[in-house]
């Protein structure tokens, strides 16, 4: 039997991944001498010692085998006098290399590959999922993130399906991205940060509460930075990032519960009430679009938001069908 043959059996006895037949080989060569037991009992010494290895490690084991082979013969064929060493100690110690070579190879890429949690929010409104480096994510009804079980030290990746928003725990040595299902990815810079893709893919938007994010839609090449306030949209047909600064924040009420203003245009009063509870709403006054509201709405509904509205702007509310509204007269104050 070749010593290249042996190696192989001694890596699969260690790794568990020897057969009935294979032991019954081994153990024969093993049995055939004290010099064949001693060699598999140094190589196992070898395996054990074997703990801390590089993290990036690449190697043709038969040709590093070959190698070291090859080097024995032009050692045992000496231009000048040296001090005689056996044949079967150089094919030891070349074994014994080879099965550092084979251990570290291994345990680099044979190691099973790490685990990946998926979690989705199928028929609930919104769900908060904690991930290992303690940052939260709350998907969004019909959303989906995959994330490993552990991290790895270089970098914390995610994937993205739907859409989320996202608390991220600050690790300035420890990148956090976010791989988009619909193309693209997304650094974090910063903390809070929403990502919204359509049932499509056909858009994907971006809106940071605070800190920053870098966005990249082709996951390389062009890509914008963005601050607290600023929205990115990006279309599948259309690569180009356009960008623009949010009047408020009740994009995310989704995930907050709640619809604030400050200072804010009724216009964008009704629109923002229009896109959270899912309805059509008709002011027919045009007149007072641009009166100033400030107010705080939470866990209310939308009859209960617009009457409040009504006493604010005198104005009355009709509902002509399930899901529209129509405001009649009103003014500023």
């Amino acid at each position: 039997m070749q010593d290249f043959d042996i190696i192989l059996l001694l890596n699969k006895r260690f790794t568990g991944e020897i057969t009935a037949a294979e032991v019954a080989v081994l153990d024969a060569w093993i049995g055939q001498s004290p010099e064949n037991a001693r060699l598999a009992t140094q190589y196992q010494q070898v395996w054990d010692g074997t703990t801390e290895r590089p993290k990036h490690f690449e190697v043709d084991m038969d040709a590093e085998f070959r190698r070291l082979l090859s080097r024995i013969d032009v050692v045992e064929r000496p231009a000048v006098p040296v001090v005689p060493i056996s044949r079967q100690l150089l094919r030891a110690a070349a074994a014994v290399a080879f099965l550092l070579f084979a251990t570290w190879g291994y345990r680099q890429f044979m190691a099973p590959a790490p685990r990946f949690v998926f979690e989705n929010a199928q028929n609930v409104p919104k769900r908060l999922i904690e991930l290992p480096d303690g940052s939260k994510v709350w998907l969004r009804q019909n959303a989906e993130i995959q994330y490993p079980q552990t991290f790895s030290s270089t970098e914390r990746r995610v994937k993205l399906s739907g859409e989320a928003y996202f608390d991220v725990a600050h690790r300035a040595e420890q990148p956090f991205r976010v791989e988009l299902e619909a193309g693209g990815v997304v650094e974090v810079l910063g903390t809070r940060f929403n990502i919204r893709t359509t049932a499509t893919n056909a858009e994907t938007s971006i809106l940071v509460r605070e800190g920053k994010v870098r966005y990249s839609p082709e996951g390389e090449g062009d890509e914008a930075v963005l601050a607290a306030g600023d929205k990115a949209v990006c279309r599948r047909d259309n690569p180009q990032i356009f960008l623009s600064k949010v009047p408020t924040f009740n994009e995310l009420a989704w995930q907050t519960g709640q619809l604030e203003f400050t200072d804010t245009p009724l216009r964008q009063v009704l629109a923002d009430l229009e896109t959270y509870f899912d309805v059509e709403i008709d002011l027919r006054n045009s007149a007072i679009l641009e009166c100033r509201h400030t107010d705080l709405f939470a866990g209310n509904q939308i009859d209960d938001v617009l009457q409040k509205l009504a006493l604010v702007y005198q104005f009355k509310v009709a509902n002509p069908a399930p899901g529209r509204y129509r405001l009649i007269g009103g003014i500023c104050k």
